[in-house]
Order: structure tokens, then C-alpha cells, then sequence
């Protein structure tokens, strides 16, 4: 059970607030011969969340993963400039990757 945040005062509950705005990640994929392939992720916004799955959803509703990747990296990694897909085609960890900004993201939607 959670605790209900109580104003001493007047003995009102408050509303719960979700910091979303300052939420971040460092993740790290350590490739086979030991290097460290670092990335950090940063909460977009709410709004740009939504945009980028409404963005690569297609018109019969599934969800177009080149699309959503490349939203990804334009709008969660901000350790490096990332702008698309291809932008990963010497670098191993690509599926591990998509999986933990995929979950980042769905942890604050």
C-alpha cells in the first residue's frame, strides 16, 4: 500500500505528481571484446512520447519499428547526435538497444 501524501495543515490529501520531465537513464551495451557502447536516455515530453507512436503507427494499426527507432534516437538518446537507424550500422547491440528505450519510455507513459 502507498502512502498518501497528507498536508498537515487543513489534513487533505494532495495529489500524486509524477517528475517525469527529469527523468533519465544511462545505459550501457558491452559489445565482445569489452567496450562499452554507452548511451543516455532523457524523457522527451509527454506530448512528443504520444507523437512518436502515433508517428509509426500504420494505417492498420501495427507499429512500424524502423520508424519508432529512428523517433527514438531523435528524441531519447541525448549522449550523442543520432538521427537515424543507419546511424548504427557498425555498431553491435542494435535490438539490445531498441528493447531498453522502448522500456525507458514505457516505464513513464
Amino acid at each position: 500500500m502507498t502512502e498518501k501524501n497528507v498536508n498537515t495543515k487543513d489534513n487533505q490529501v494532495q495529489p500524486q505528481t509524477v517528475d517525469r520531465l527529469s527523468a533519465h537513464e544511462d545505459w550501457v551495451f558491452t559489445d565482445a571484446n569489452g567496450y562499452d557502447w554507452k548511451y543516455r536516455f532523457q524523457f522527451p515530453g509527454l506530448k512528443k512520447a504520444y507523437e512518436m507512436l502515433d508517428n509509426a503507427t500504420m494505417g492498420n494499426g501495427q507499429i512500424a519499428k524502423s520508424i519508432l527507432f529512428d523517433e527514438y534516437l531523435q528524441n531519447i538518446v541525448v549522449s550523442e547526435k543520432l538521427t537515424s537507424l543507419d546511424d548504427l550500422i557498425d555498431r553491435p547491440g542494435v535490438d539490445e538497444l531498441f528493447n531498453a528505450m522502448d522500456s525507458f519510455l514505457g516505464g513513464l507513459l
